[in-house]
């Protein structure tokens, strides 16, 4: 991928739910290196195509944190998330999300009655990966003594711009995604844990919607209450 699209601020519907929302501005070239190298030392490693795991998501907006079961497929450009309950959340509605980029569409289903939403995807597949035109921030040790992991920190910071608008962590063994986080205007929008990875799909038939989603509805469903 040569660029972030203008859909790192917003991974499009995939962002809405994937990392939550719209993000700014395209990747740069490679600019200068962190504290971790020379310039044109570093490259980004490719990461996983197909794995589960989970993430948690802070949005800015609502100051809220949610959580959610994920299934990443990248060879087929499709995405599967499940809401997570952590806290009894009075009114709150948990739903499963499945986004199919080559056919455009994404399906919204509530969990307990299995109601489904057909929308349109209008936004270009976008892969949670570090784009080849990254730059280099930093390399580092999550953990202590004897528990350590080693990441690399990139950013679409130009070498023209003081400040970047997304930073994504990713391991230097496998390439796994640690974190990604987004910025407008000096302060974070967007944060996405991701843990508990798992290389590959269990049960591809999770891509599948149910069968309530013949006769999708065509608006989004509320998180609240219906009523």
């Amino acid at each position: 991928m040569a660029a972030r699209a203008p859909l790192r601020v917003a991974r499009g519907a995939l962002g809405a739910w994937l990392l939550g929302g719209l993000w700014v501005c395209a990747l740069g070239g490679l600019g200068a290196a962190g504290p971790g190298g020379s310039p044109g030392a570093r490259r980004p490693c490719r990461a996983p195509q197909q794995w589960e795991g989970r993430q948690v998501l802070y949005r800015q907006s609502s100051r809220r944190y949610s959580r959610a079961l994920l299934s990443y497929d990248g060879l087929n450009r499709r995405v599967r998330l499940l809401d997570e309950r952590k806290a009894l959340i009075p009114c709150k509605r948990l739903f499963e999300y499945i986004l199919l980029y080559k056919e455009g569409v994404m399906f919204q289903i509530e969990q307990v009655t299995k109601q489904c939403s057909k929308i349109t995807l209008t936004d270009p597949w976008d892969p949670l990966d570090i784009p080849q035109n990254s730059t280099f921030e930093d390399q580092y040790s999550i953990g202590g003594p004897q528990e350590q992991i080693t990441v690399q920190e990139w950013s679409n910071r130009k070498s023209a711009r003081s400040y970047e608008t997304w930073i994504g962590i990713y391991t230097v063994k496998d390439c796994y995604p640690v974190q990604e986080t987004f910025t407008q205007n000096y302060s974070v929008i967007l944060s996405t844990r991701f843990f508990d990875i798992q290389l590959g799909i269990k049960d591809p038939s999770v891509f599948t919607p149910p069968s309530t989603c013949q006769t999708a509805r065509l608006a989004r469903m509320s998180e609240g209450c219906p009523w």
